[in-house]
């Protein structure tokens, strides 16, 4: 009985030493689920119907990146039938992404910053104006 209970021990004893390596797992499984989230998210950001540019919105999600917060955002209809479920579940992916980053290992972010695009209705669907020269 001894010898079992002291071979079961010593393999706990070094995992706890070496710190194991829950910390990055629980990081991946952070990612992932805010990976599914945002593609959930744009599955439900429908770009049509519009007929005014008011009818449009921007979807902002937000790509975890290390210790870094990169914003995306999706031009999608306020008036689609699935627009309420996509402004929640991009609440819900920008949430994972919090979790996901204050997860992550140490590191510098070295992210840029990206402006939203002004939504406009073109042909009855929601489209990023293009930028004015």
């Amino acid at each position: 009985m001894l010898k079992t209970t002291m071979s079961f021990v010593v393999p706990l004893l070094s995992l706890a030493a070496c710190g194991g390596d829950s910390t990055n797992d629980e990081y991946q499984q952070a990612l992932a689920q805010e990976v599914a989230a945002q593609a959930q998210a744009v599955s439900l950001a429908a770009s049509s119907p519009c007929n005014a540019p008011t009818q449009c919105g921007v979807l902002t999600l937000t790509l975890a990146s290390d210790r870094c917060e990169v914003p995306q955002y999706h031009v999608y209809s306020l008036v689609s039938p699935t627009a309420d479920a996509a402004s929640a579940a991009a609440a819900n992916e920008r949430s994972l992404a919090d979790r996901a980053v204050s997860l992550a290992p140490p590191s510098a972010c070295t992210a840029s910053i990206q402006l939203p695009p002004t939504p406009a209705c073109s042909a009855n669907a929601c489209v990023a104006a293009s930028p004015a020269n």
